[in-house]
């Protein structure tokens, strides 16, 4: 069974809103985690029992978030996505899934923001240990994607093929097509008639090679996509409820 799952420390659910998604059959649950619950059994467990003290540090959202995500994985198995993820392509054969961001020779970087696992993944329980073992409540990433490559690369140098973390590392086109470096540009309409072949190129490589496309709400939250450009053909090409952006 796929469980989609969406994460937050704070959820409050509006009725007409819950009614519209019932009404279209999105068949999407709202939950607030029991962490005591949920992280039992785990390196992470005492988490739960530090909460209170826990929740007035800095960072403590996007790291109750960033723990959550893992440990459900963990526990129940199914997909994450991040919100700002487009999906492209059906997400069932995904099987122990983690995106590559940046393909480098010294060892590549990974994403958090599409993942697929089953549950009790060995990989996941490696990164349970190492949120356990070198939490830092002062540094954002460090305890999210960051956490992620150090797992992959630190089993890499004793298991080069990762077999017995049980992962799938996915290339970078295929959950991120576009980086964060470059996806600003895409936002634009093209100038040229050079650019815009360019853009088609990779509009259909899109279309046939990637799972998902994510827009980096990060990096690009104040724009607005214009009229032609890459990312509003994306948008409107598979938009659920409309053919325009805004």
């Amino acid at each position: 069974m796929v469980r989609h799952l969406s994460l937050s420390s704070r959820i409050e659910i509006v009725p007409s809103v819950e009614a519209q998604a019932i009404d279209l059959q999105h068949k999407v649950a709202v939950a607030v985690p029991n962490l005591d619950e949920l992280l039992e059994g785990t390196p992470t467990h005492i988490f739960a029992s530090v909460w209170y003290e826990w929740r007035k540090t800095v960072n403590y959202p996007l790291h109750y978030s960033e723990l959550v995500r893992l440990a459900a994985l963990y526990r129940y198995g199914g997909i994450y996505l991040d919100s700002d993820i487009i999906v492209l392509k059906p997400l069932k054969s995904l099987r122990n899934s983690i995106g590559t961001v940046k393909e480098v020779s010294r060892g590549s970087s990974f994403s958090g923001a599409v993942l697929a696992f089953e549950k009790q993944s060995p990989f996941l329980l490696e990164c349970l240990k190492e949120w356990y073992s070198t939490y830092d409540d002062t540094l954002m990433q460090w305890n999210g994607a960051e956490l992620m490559t150090r797992v992959i690369r630190n089993h890499s140098d004793s298991d080069p093929n990762r077999e017995h973390l049980e992962i799938q590392l996915e290339p970078s086109f295929t959950f991120y097509p576009i980086n964060s470096t470059d996806i600003n540009r895409y936002f634009s309409e093209p100038n040229s008639t050079a650019e815009r072949a360019q853009h088609d190129a990779l509009f259909s490589r899109i279309l046939n090679y990637s799972t998902t496309f994510h827009f980096w709400n990060s990096i690009t939250s104040s724009l607005v996509p214009e009229s032609n450009s890459l990312v509003e053909r994306i948008l409107n090409h598979y938009c659920l409820h409309c053919l325009d952006v805004l």
